[in-house]
């Protein structure tokens, strides 16, 4: 197996969420990914929560050396990245507003009795937005691992319904619209498939990726949660001993032969 395709989380995988120490990418990632597009052409994926515009203000604050060549946003829509601008994947990111549109219409009721739940039992902030009928942001880690248990008790009787969690933050999604099926779907467009994928990550979101299915070679860093690092390492993937994109860098040194 040679490695091609290197897909990365970016908040907590490549960039620390913690404002205690340096919000930045290391150099050495950028030098071990510099250097695997020289030697093989590899292709890199941004596969991330965040809109465009986010991750664009981020890319150009940091000062990226490189730009990828395709990013996941919201954690299902895909687009090539052409001289710094996202060209949508139209069929796939079709696809995800059907599937979602008659998803969320379908399970109307189940938001109203949400809301009613967050405003009066939550501190947590919520609203409407473009990628999930609710999208929450709890006040503290105590709170989201209680909303997280109460919400996957209102979701079961639906089982085309799936939630995304990152930290404290939470969205909604059709079972079949990822991470991982939507690294799938840049696969299929670029002609690669998983045996010349990584896959990197560090929290729940980034579990559906961190599969065999979808990646061959899987890594997290340092600071991944316990459920990340428990799922690479079952896979025989590679837990790093460094944070961040540092822990990435090692990486990509390991796999890279």
């Amino acid at each position: 197996m040679i490695l091609r395709l290197v897909c990365t989380d970016f908040d907590g995988t490549l960039l620390p969420i913690s404002e205690e120490v340096d919000r930045s990418v290391c150099p050495a990632f950028f030098a071990r990914l510099h250097q695997l597009r020289e030697q093989r052409g590899v292709v890199w994926v941004i596969n991330t929560g965040r809109s465009w515009e986010s991750l664009q203000r981020e890319l150009e604050r940091q000062h990226f050396p490189c730009w990828p060549d395709w990013v996941v946003l919201g954690e299902r829509e895909v687009y090539r990245i052409d001289r710094h601008l996202p060209i949508p994947h139209r069929s796939w990111n079709q696809r995800c507003s059907d599937l979602h549109q008659e998803l969320f219409t379908a399970t109307a009721p189940l938001w109203e009795g949400m809301r009613d739940f967050l405003q009066h039992q939550t501190r947590a902030i919520y609203q409407s937005a473009e990628w999930s009928p609710v999208e929450i942001l709890a006040s503290n880690a105590t709170e989201a691992d209680r909303i997280h248990e109460k919400i996957r008790d209102w979701i079961r009787p639906f089982p085309e319904l799936s939630l995304q969690r990152n930290c404290e933050g939470f969205r909604f999604s059709h079972r079949d619209i990822h991470k991982g099926s939507a690294l799938e779907a840049v696969q299929k467009e670029i002609g690669l498939d998983a045996s010349a994928t990584l896959a990197a990550g560090d929290h729940h979101n980034d579990l559906p990726m961190l599969d065999r299915r979808y990646a061959a070679f899987l890594t997290c860093p340092f600071n991944a949660i316990p459920e990340v690092k428990a799922r690479v390492s079952s896979q025989g993937g590679f837990l790093a001993s460094l944070p961040a994109s540092e822990g990435i860098a090692e990486a990509l040194t390991q796999f890279e032969a």
